[in-house]
């Protein structure tokens, strides 16, 4: 097992130093640094938060309420900070899925031969 948890420490440090993990940490810092987005952030957030809640507890979500969420989602699109921020998370995710899928197909178990050995 130490050797599966050298080899995720070494995967980890690989990580860390692409360039769409940097991108990434770059994007945080500057749209979650600048108060404006970070407000309309905070207040997505917030208003999906309730939403869910809302569906847990099996109460109807008010048109209000669907509104404000697809306000502060168009807010948000149109944030230059928070397209630069979005674009970044989408690549990291998608190098992660990636990264995950590569690992599963090495966990699949092997395909029978087919030929009766």
């Amino acid at each position: 097992m130490d050797n599966v948890l050298e080899l995720a420490r070494k995967l980890g440090q690989e990580i860390r130093g692409s360039e769409r993990y940097r991108l990434l940490r770059e994007a945080e810092k500057g749209a979650l640094g600048d108060p404006e987005a970070r407000k309309i952030q905070d207040d997505l957030e917030k208003q999906l938060q309730k939403i869910r809640d809302l569906e847990l507890a099996m109460k109807p979500i008010e048109v209000a309420d669907k509104h404000e969420f697809s306000r502060l989602q168009e807010l948000a699109a149109r944030h230059p900070g928070l397209q630069v921020l979005l674009k970044a998370q989408t690549d990291y995710f998608e190098m992660m899925n990636k990264v995950n899928n590569a690992i599963l197909m090495e966990l699949a178990p092997d395909e029978p031969s087919g030929d009766g050995d």
